[in-house]
């Protein structure tokens, strides 16, 4: 399966959104059904939530700019340190202490130049993400707790949220509690919500 997510320089920004466990109203103990449900295939391309994936392509499209400056800066340094590595090398072509210096001063300066923009693309990708992906998330949360109702649920486990903390977490599931696949078609044929996404900037 084809995920899109922001693929940001030495990480990978994703919105995840934990479906907490909640107890259905009125409900007996012992009384209900318990699922589970990977929210991380919300963004699969093909079998994902439909208004989830062109948000996270609008943003990605948005971010592509910083993205891609940040990678042009880290591909910089890689070049930088092999031309140190290949000056410090062979000893049969000597180098001057003046040109090693000015070569780890450049590398330096780059590297800050990084951090400070890694931080300020970080922080865009933060205060956008919550802009464009939050309603939607909001939405299909709502959604969900209201699909499980109906559906007789009395609670339903996030599998990406718990794989997230500790994969062996997980010792054992059952398959046929997998509610994903049937929540997505249900989310994808709902109407838009009538509150309007914010556009990528």
């Amino acid at each position: 399966m084809k995920r899109i997510s922001l693929l940001a320089v030495g990480f990978i920004f994703t919105a995840v959104f934990a479906v907490s466990a909640f107890a259905q109203t009125g409900a007996q103990p012992g009384a209900g059904k318990i699922g589970w449900i990977d929210t991380a295939a919300f963004q699969d391309e093909k079998e994902g939530i439909k208004r989830y994936i062109t948000a996270l392509k609008a943003l990605d499209s948005e971010m592509a700019t910083s993205r891609n400056e940040l990678i042009g800066i880290q591909n910089k340094g890689k070049t930088l340190n092999d031309e140190y590595e290949n000056m410090t090398k062979n000893p049969a072509v000597p180098v001057g202490q003046a040109a090693l210096a000015a070569k780890q001063d450049e590398i330096q300066k780059l590297q800050l130049d990084f951090e400070y923009k890694k931080k300020q693309f970080d922080s865009k990708v933060q205060k956008r993400s919550a802009e464009v992906l939050g309603p939607i998330q909001s939405d299909i949360f709502k959604a969900l707790q209201e699909w499980a109702k109906t559906k007789g649920y009395i609670a339903i486990l996030d599998l990406a949220a718990l794989a997230n903390d500790n994969i062996n977490a997980i010792v054992a599931f059952d398959r046929s509690a997998d509610i994903t696949k049937e929540f997505v078609t249900f989310y994808n044929l709902r109407p838009a919500p009538t509150a309007t996404t914010a556009v990528p900037k």
